[in-house]
């Protein structure tokens, strides 16, 4: 194996972001289904010579099988071909501790996989740091690290396979995970903007400077105040951007059955709304807007987060705060709606990153504690 290189995670309902330290984010599609005994996405006559001579593995459509210290965790379809069946990540138990789910396992594993072979990389030993919600990693931070780190330790192969023929190895990755470090949710993305690339806090963050990051994912918000540097309190509402889109499809199930063959999924609703301005399409090529009804709901949550937001302030610092940060995959929607209701008594702040916020700041977690710890 060649020198340990780190890898941060951040296993997410829609996307697992990878990456590693130093590089940008790579986004890994989370959403995976078995495939069928033969995909043939591509043309192949006996007779024609259509198929090139060479494969390259396709990260829009990917047959992958991983191999966990010799054992087979099965072979996945991932990525957008999964994505058209409907499968999302959501289906899973979305109350079950994220260290426990297969799916995020093997998503994490193939993400891992699938970086190394972006920037050309195998045979190497990885330091994984691995991001995990407030509440479950406040709760069981003693035993969590033992299970995680146990589960993920080891040696992994991952092999890509050719969709047109799906006995056909076209790529192999090896890596070992040596090293397992978990990182809060909610408290990695203020160490981004707390602490520099070298790893030096930030002036304005060695005084009393009193901070709450809002991360608002797609199943659970975490919240997190801090005084200073000094982390003064921790929340986790089980509840997210799924809520919104599940509520949204139903709304636009009951008004235009008539135009529909089914319910639309909550990926449905995800890709209308962030890719196609709103507009569902349904039968016969026809669309739906929805702007109304998308705006309501997104009006109507953002109000009773905002009276979330309102009452953890007050119970940690009187109701005062001098910077909300705002971050996460659902803050890139909902931030106008939630700035409409706590500008006029928050300074309000989203970065750019949005949804990659957690990995980034991950990584930033851990130059501070190197940093830290060689004081």
């Amino acid at each position: 194996m060649k020198n340990r290189i780190r890898m941060y995670v951040d296993g997410g309902n829609r996307l697992t972001k990878i990456m590693e330290e130093a590089k940008k984010p790579f986004n890994f599609p989370t959403i995976i289904s078995e495939p069928g005994i033969e995909l043939d996405y591509g043309t192949s006559f006996d007779f024609f010579e259509l198929q090139p001579s060479s494969t390259k593995v396709d990260f829009e459509n990917m047959l992958v099988e991983v191999i966990k210290d010799g054992e087979s965790l099965g072979k996945k379809l991932v990525g957008k071909a999964a994505e058209n069946k409907g499968v999302l990540i959501r289906d899973r138990n979305r109350y079950a501790k994220k260290f426990n789910d297969e799916v995020i396992m093997f998503c994490m594993l193939t993400g891992i996989a699938s970086n190394l072979v972006k920037y050309e990389k195998d045979q190497q030993a990885i330091d994984i740091t691995i991001n995990q919600p407030l509440v479950e990693y406040v709760a069981n931070q003693k035993i969590s690290s033992n299970l995680n780190g146990n589960k993920l330790k080891g040696n992994v192969k991952v092999l890509y396979y050719n969709t047109s023929n799906t006995s056909e190895v076209i790529k192999e990755v090896v890596y070992d995970i040596e090293s397992v470090s978990l990182c809060p949710e909610g408290i990695a993305p203020f160490f981004h903007y707390a602490v520099n690339e070298n790893g030096a806090v930030k002036e304005d963050y060695t005084q009393d400077k009193k901070t709450v990051v809002f991360d608002i994912g797609s199943g659970q918000i975490n919240i997190a105040a801090f005084d200073g540097l000094r982390t003064v309190g921790v929340n986790t509402f089980e509840k997210g951007m799924m809520d919104c889109y599940e509520k949204i499809s139903m709304i636009i199930y009951n008004n235009f059955r008539e135009k529909l063959d089914r319910k639309p999924y909550t990926y449905d609703i995800d890709n209308m709304i962030r890719y196609h301005n709103k507009v569902l399409k349904v039968k016969k090529g026809e669309g739906i807007d929805t702007t109304d009804i998308v705006e309501n709901v997104f009006d109507s949550f953002a109000y009773e987060l905002s009276k979330d937001f309102r009452e953890f302030v007050k119970t940690k610092f009187m109701g005062n705060c001098d910077v909300a940060l705002f971050c996460g995959g659902g803050s890139e929607i909902l931030f106008p709606y939630l700035n409409h209701y706590l500008s006029s008594d928050f300074t309000c702040i989203k970065n750019d990153t949005g949804e990659y916020q957690n990995v980034i700041g991950s990584m930033f977690y851990r130059i501070y504690k190197d940093v830290a710890s060689n004081l």
